[in-house]
């Protein structure tokens, strides 16, 4: 059985070998911040880390993936969440802005994001090659292009042009798995560090890419008009792509790479492997009660699924208490946001589950669970995760120091002050659009969603944007690679 401890001292040291010893000034990140260091604790340098400068700034085609996802998706992504909020508090979920608003939130915000960060920690994290790397631009190119016609089908109407830019995103995305998958399996053993979440959460991205093309055909001839009924095809479509591809993709991350962030172990083996039973039966308990009209299993479902997230923020709650360093940090600010949506999304769970809650209509509960895990639980994890593994990527491109293995033992590397209010503003704004949702109140909805895209923005220009002035002036030496690894 494979364990959920993570990494020994020799993983630590393998992986970490890469590492600079010191903090990260705004100057110095790639990818994701610029050229002043106002925002940033001064750098403390090691023993040995002038002797070894760092490289030049590499920018490859795996930072594409990320730098379009946080410096393009994710703030237009805010602009058309104000445009749709009104339609979300109306309970109008099915409109053409909120479909295109739902897609530019899973595909190009979520989805590139995960793309980007497979592309640049496989080689870090697996000692390999990415397999048919020089292909990677091709793949970007397909997603992104694709991703675009899909949008502009939806923002005209035309059902013709979202199947046609669907069926570009499943090339693409089969692409994209195929090329990681076949990375994994050249690793040999050290394939064991990917957490059996992945592969799991990989399998429910490859069924929510075809049940979309489905669903975006069916819109358009209407040769099953069973889905239509109860929203049976969207929520099946929702179930796969939040739940399975979202879900467990978030949890297998944070198992790889929370831990050893932060110089702790996570409390139990076990504990991980119930949360993916629970998570996959959560996922089929949906399925089956939506293709076989039995509420019950509705209910189960939702039972199961709140009783996988109350352990997994059981487990993020451990890993964060034990963690080494206790100096402010951005990465360990989110995770504690995941655990607050993580317990009202359980809330909603049980509360459902167990006939306690009901709202009228019936589709607002499920919309306010769509944004407090869509907007909340996913976007908090993601831009934790950002502030920490983004240096760390800067370190293993730019230099190579084999006597440092302290990565949890440095202050947090990149912690900038904005980051705080975009924080709270992601947070309020997933708050008052949630209300605004449930209490059916279009201007409240409004004001969470601009707060929301606000946050949207800062961390936009804190991570896209803020780096480019320095490169363009020449006081960070940038350098264009093709290949990833």
């Amino acid at each position: 059985m494979q364990s959920f401890h993570c990494f020994g001292r020799e993983d630590v040291n393998w992986l970490a070998r890469s590492l600079l010893r010191r903090s990260v000034t705004d100057a110095e990140v790639p990818l994701l911040s610029g050229s002043s260091s106002e925002d940033a604790p001064p750098p403390r340098v090691g023993p040995g880390a002038y002797a070894a400068a760092a490289g030049p700034l590499a920018f490859t085609f795996g930072s594409w993936f990320t730098w379009t996802a946080v410096g393009v998706a994710f703030p237009v992504l805010g602009l058309f969440l104000i445009a749709s909020a009104g339609s979300l508090a109306a309970a109008t979920y099915e409109t053409l802005p909120v479909l295109a608003t739902t897609h530019i939130a899973t595909l190009g915000w979520v989805t590139l994001t995960i793309m980007g960060g497979a592309m640049q920690m496989a080689p870090a994290l697996l000692g390999a090659r990415v397999r048919g790397e020089r292909l990677v631009p091709g793949q970007y190119g397909l997603f992104a292009f694709s991703v675009l016609v899909m949008l502009a089908g939806f923002l005209r109407g035309q059902f013709v042009v979202v199947a046609a830019g669907g069926a570009g995103v499943n090339l693409a995305s089969w692409w994209f798995i195929a090329i990681i998958a076949s990375t994994i399996a050249a690793a040999g053993e050290k394939r064991s560090v990917v957490s059996p979440h992945i592969p799991v959460a990989v399998l429910c991205f490859a069924l929510v890419l075809l049940w979309g093309t489905l669903l975006a055909a069916n819109l358009r001839w209407a040769f099953w008009p069973a889905l239509f009924i109860g929203h049976r095809g969207l929520i099946i479509h929702l179930t796969l792509g939040l739940g399975g591809w979202f879900g467990l993709m978030v949890v297998g991350t944070f198992y790889r790479l929370v831990p050893i962030m932060h110089g702790a172990r996570v409390a139990s083996a076990r504990r991980g492997w119930a949360i993916l039973y629970l998570g996959v039966l959560a996922v089929a308990g949906a399925l089956g009660g939506v293709g076989s009209g039995a509420v019950w299993m509705l209910h189960a479902a939702a039972l199961l699924a709140a009783g996988g997230l109350v352990l997994f923020a059981s487990e993020v709650l451990h890993v964060l208490a034990h963690r080494r360093s206790r100096a402010p940090d951005l990465n360990v600010s989110h995770w504690y946001a995941v655990v607050a949506y993580s317990a009202a999304l359980a809330c909603a769970g049980v509360g459902w589950g167990a006939g306690w809650l009901q709202s009228d209509p019936a589709s607002r509960l499920g919309e306010c669970v769509v944004v407090l895990f869509l907007l909340g639980w996913v976007t908090q994890a993601i831009l934790g995760q950002l502030y920490k593994v983004t240096p760390f990527l800067m370190w293993y491109y730019r230099a190579t120091i084999p006597d440092v293995a302290a990565i949890p033992r440095q202050p947090a590397p990149y912690n900038p002050r904005p980051g705080r209010v975009a924080l709270v503003l992601s947070n309020a704004g997933v708050a008052c659009l949630v209300g605004g949702i449930w209490t059916g109140a279009a201007g409240l909805a409004v004001v969470g969603a601009v707060q929301w895209a606000t946050a949207a923005l800062i961390v936009t220009y804190m991570l896209a944007y803020r780096w480019i002035p320095s490169a363009i002036s020449g006081a960070l030496v940038f350098e264009w690679r093709w290949r990833i690894s």
